[in-house]
């Protein structure tokens, strides 16, 4: 009988020891930890390249000042790469190397009106990777008060999505980052037609 209450207490030794290195192991599977608070700069899912499909209405990041008409920008982008930049939004689109196969016409439009809401061109393109679109917020209502927003990439299929109230119809939600320090949201697009950032 004690020869087997020291087998047993050797065995739920041994099983301690194996937990025990488990748990300093760097290499052991770890329990996957909820994004940080992005609004300090940290990601929440950018680089996953997941959007989420929905449909519902958000809140539309708005203009400080309308724009009074459409700015339209466009350039070739090829194989290496390239961005179109709207200064008077704020806004950039970043095309990284090889997303496109061959030199393409790529149109960016921001919409009349208050909303930060682009247009992107043309429809249909096959796009090898994600691109990533930033939104300077320094130009935009939210400036002030950023601390407590919450701000998500958005995709909008035509210009009826947005509405007169401020808010819009979206049908995805985009993998997002959002810097505190540069006042800025980034988020990344898999296809071509209508982005805006929402806000919470």
């Amino acid at each position: 009988m004690t020869r087997l209450r020291n087998l047993a207490a050797a065995i739920a030794l041994a099983a301690v020891s194996v937990a025990s290195a488990s748990c300093g192991d760097p290499t052991a599977p770890t329990t996957q930890q909820s994004a940080p608070n992005a609004l300090f700069g940290l990601p929440s899912g950018l680089g996953s390249g997941v959007a989420t499909v929905v449909d519902t209405t958000v809140n539309s990041l708005q203009l400080a000042v309308p724009l009074l008409t459409d700015i339209t920008r466009s350039a070739t982008i090829g194989p290496d790469g390239g961005s179109i930049e709207i200064p008077e939004t704020g806004f950039r689109l970043d095309i990284p190397k090889n997303a496109i196969a061959s030199p393409t016409l790529i149109t960016v439009t921001a919409v009349q009106g208050t909303t930060a809401a682009y247009e992107f061109e043309p429809h249909g393109i096959a796009l090898n990777k994600r691109l990533v679109v930033t939104q300077d917020l320094g130009l935009t209502s939210v400036v002030s008060g950023l601390l407590g927003k919450s701000f998500r990439g958005a995709y909008f299929t035509s210009r009826d999505d947005l509405h007169l109230d401020g808010t819009a119809l979206v049908h995805e939600l985009e993998p997002t980052t959002t810097s505190f320090f540069s006042q800025s949201v980034q988020f990344s697009i898999g296809h071509f037609s209508g982005y805006l950032v929402g806000v919470d």
